[in-house]
């Protein structure tokens, strides 16, 4: 029997193999599972870094700047104007500028 207590947040990892070995998963299975799981973590993060490099690289100068307005803008650092009219327009020339880096 398990007894487990649910908080709020994110686990730092994986407590899968903790389990099983408290489980009575023989120890040579939870070792192997161990270091599978640590070699796909490992693989992951180079898969995940690889893909912001890459995103980083492919984007031009000026899209900093647009994304750094949106940021700006989604953090409440920023005021939308106040005449809806000139908000839909600001909204489209964004949505535009996303687009178009995409």
């Amino acid at each position: 029997m398990f007894l487990y207590k649910l908080v709020e947040g994110v686990a730092s990892s994986s407590f899968g193999t903790h389990v099983a070995s408290l489980a009575g998963v023989p120890v040579e299975v939870v070792s192997r599972a161990e270091v599978i799981s640590e070699d796909f973590a490992k693989q992951f993060k180079e898969r995940i870094d690889g893909k912001k490099k890459l995103l980083r690289s492919q984007l031009p100068l000026v899209a900093y700047a647009d994304f750094q307005y949106l940021l700006s803008l989604a953090n409440g650092d920023l005021g939308l104007p106040q005449d809806p009219y000139r908000q839909s327009q600001l909204l489209g020339r964004l949505k535009a500028a996303i687009r178009s880096y995409l």
